[in-house]
Order: structure tokens, then sequence, then C-alpha cells
């Protein structure tokens, strides 16, 4: 009986089985878990990869075949071709027949009062089958896959100019303000006239303020002096002004009364 088995054994190992899996966190699907070792083999896990239709589907889907009874529809004798002794007319032996369960990834077995036609596993479920007198699977269901942390996505730094190096176009100086290209910080010269509080008259600004005085200076210097302007005073100067006027006058006077008396003196 024993050298059978180990036939049994040897001969799943060289067929190909599938190749045992510790998780469930491998498998996009149904996990089935067979426990072959009743028959001298050893515990596998497959997976039934997307949402198989039925619990034979997800046997079928993860890698092991199967056989049914061929009087008891939907009774599944052999799994891999083993146990050969079993003939598959009627159903199993209470004792030794292909138990089907059921759990959830890390939980517990639980036996299925469905059989594995009638049973629709939803995706993440785990499948078990165990040989024997209906003892549940000798291992425990896989673990369920542990979250994976969501990728954090750091903000694109934002464009800033370093304080504290004025004279550079589109960066700010000490106090935050952008500079002006080809200025060393200050701000921009204002191109308009401003208003001097309590004048009417728009003075001009920096830029204006030297030729507008130099104009006035020129055309104060070529304008000849008035007599009538001496006389009134009206020029800047205030009081000299006004008595430089007035001497000029009582000259003009004494010199005009002077030719008119030496005429007289002539004529007679």
């Amino acid at each position: 009986m024993r050298a059978r088995a180990l036939l049994i054994a040897v001969g799943l190992l060289v067929a190909g089985a599938p190749a045992p899996a510790s998780a469930a966190a491998d498998c996009a699907g149904v996990t089935v878990v067979v426990d072959f070792r009743a028959l001298g083999g050893e515990v596998r896990t497959g997976c039934a990869a997307g949402d198989p239709g039925s619990g034979l589907a997800a046997l079928s889907g993860a890698g092991f075949g199967y056989r049914m009874a061929q009087r008891f529809a939907g009774f599944v004798c052999r799994i891999d071709n083993v146990p050969e002794s079993d003939p598959c007319v009627n159903a199993s032996p209470t004792d030794a027949y292909w138990s089907y369960w059921h759990a959830r990834p890390g939980g517990s077995w639980v036996y299925s009062d469905v059989g594995a036609a009638g049973r629709d596993p939803a995706p993440g479920a785990v499948e078990g089958w165990a040989f024997g007198a209906g003892g549940q699977p000798g291992v425990a269901p896989p673990a369920p896959a542990p979250a994976r942390p969501e990728p954090t996505h750091a903000p694109p730094p934002q464009p800033t100019g370093q304080p504290g190096q004025p004279g550079l176009p589109g960066q700010p100086d000490r106090q935050g303000q952008p500079v002006q290209p080809g200025r060393s910080g200050e701000p921009a010269p204002q191109t308009g006239a401003t208003t001097q509080p309590g004048s009417a008259e728009p003075t001009p600004d920096r830029a204006g303020a030297t030729t507008a005085t130099a104009e006035s200076a020129g055309t104060q210097s070529a304008a000849p002096a008035d007599i009538t302007t001496l006389a009134t005073g009206e020029q800047p100067g205030g009081e000299v002004g006004l008595l430089v006027g007035l001497a000029v006058i009582a000259l003009l006077g004494a010199l005009g009364w002077w030719t008119v008396r030496r005429r007289r003196q002539a004529g007679s």
C-alpha cells in the first residue's frame, strides 16, 4: 500500500502538478487549496483567475483535473486522477472521499453544504479540497494580500526668486517687489507729470525737470528788460527792483528836462 502511494506521488510530480503557493496575494481571482497528504502527496495551491462560475470551474481553472461519479451527478470522485482505487461509478465512501470547503482569505474553513457544481465563489474567495473522512485541509486559508500604499505626489515647486539679490529681471528684491530690467532694486521711473499738493499745475518729472529749467532760464536771459516791468517791480527781486526802477525813471526825467533847457538856451 505504501509503495502504491509512493508511485502515485511520483507520477504526480512527473505530470507537472501546479507549484504550491503560500498566500492568496498572488491570485487575482479564486484561490484553490487541495490537500493530497492522505494519498501520500502534499498540499498544493492554485489560482483560478477572474470570476469562475462554479466550484468546479475554479478547480479546473486553478490547474487541477477532476472526475465525477457516473451514477452521482456532480460528485467529484478523483482530483488529478487520484485515488485510482475509486472506480467513480457510485459516490465515494464516507471515510475516503474529497470533502469540499470554502473560506475567506486568512479566515477559517467552512464545510460546504452545496456541491461544487452549484456553488459560485466570488473573486477573492478561497476554495478547499481534502481527501479522507471529511476532515478539512491541513493548512489554514491563505492570508489576504497586504494593502498597497497609495502613491503620493509632491506638488511641483513654485518658481520664486531669491530674496536679497536685486537687479535680476522678474525676481523679487528684498521687499519682495519685482524689479524692472535694467535697474538695481529701484522702481521704474514715472513717465507722466505729477501734481504737487496745493497746486493746480502739474510739475514735470525727473527726466524733464532739467530741460524745462534750462529752457526757462534761456528765455528769461534772452528777453530785454522792460522799463514798465522795472517800474512796477513785477520781476523777482522785491523792494530792490522797485527802487532801481524809480531811480531809472527819475534819471530819465532829469535827462529830458536838461535837454529841453539846453535847446531853449541855444535858441535865445
